[in-house]
């Protein structure tokens, strides 16, 4: 049934969170990074890689060679359509010798990134290896569109199911339902939540009186 508020009470939150996938560190900030963008692939409820941004890929015998087809016409909140650029630069972010990403070991494999038109992307690796769709599906992985920078990182642009409407480090973040969202069946709420309540025993008290939905 869709529709309904829904809020979240979660460990993590720090000041210093900025919705920078590269500095992801704790619960709220995971959650609140999903809540706003996705990844070229996600992993489904089986364990296995699934299309998520990216409809299909393939690879060489090798495993060194991945070709990603990207989704058409999937929108950013800001109404910017989602191309081979973005994905690009979303994963070059976390690249480079000088990158603090917390996701540059999974990254360093990757030895050139590439375009084959708008919607296609060729990564290169190092050596072969068969789950290079489960390191697309990291956390830290999602895809914002190209440039963005400092002080674009909180304003959580994504192509996920909610659209940020209140994003306060530390203390709560809100999403409203994205009309636009690319999976169908998907965001059911009008609106989510998410509290930051560090202590176990007050996030316990929460669920009991009906303050949070989820703990």
């Amino acid at each position: 049934k869709k529709g309904g508020h829904f809020k979240m009470g979660l460990t993590g939150g720090h000041t210093t969170d900025n919705l920078d996938p590269a500095t992801l560190s704790d619960e709220w900030n995971y959650n609140t990074n999903w809540m706003f963008r996705n990844c070229l692939v996600e992993v489904d409820y089986k364990g296995n890689p699934t299309p998520e941004l990216a409809e299909s890929w393939e690879t060489s015998k090798d495993a060194k060679t991945w070709t990603f087809k990207l989704r058409k016409g999937v929108e950013f909140h800001n109404g910017k359509t989602m191309d081979a650029e973005d994905v690009i630069y979303s994963i070059n972010h976390h690249r480079g010798k000088d990158s603090k990403s917390a996701a540059k070991g999974i990254v360093d494999a990757i030895t050139d990134i590439k375009a084959d038109g708008k919607n296609t992307v060729v990564f290169q690796l190092s050596g072969g290896n068969a789950d290079f769709p489960y390191i697309a599906s990291d956390s830290h992985l999602t895809i914002s569109p190209a440039g963005t920078k400092g002080d674009d990182w909180p304003k959580g642009v994504g192509t996920g199911a909610y659209i940020q409407e209140k994003f306060e480090p530390g203390i709560v973040s809100v999403g409203k339902r994205n009309p636009n969202f690319f999976k169908e069946g998907r965001a059911h709420f009008d609106e989510v939540v998410m509290l930051v309540i560090t202590d176990p025993s007050a996030r316990t008290n929460a669920l009991k009186t009906g303050d949070i939905d989820l703990m």
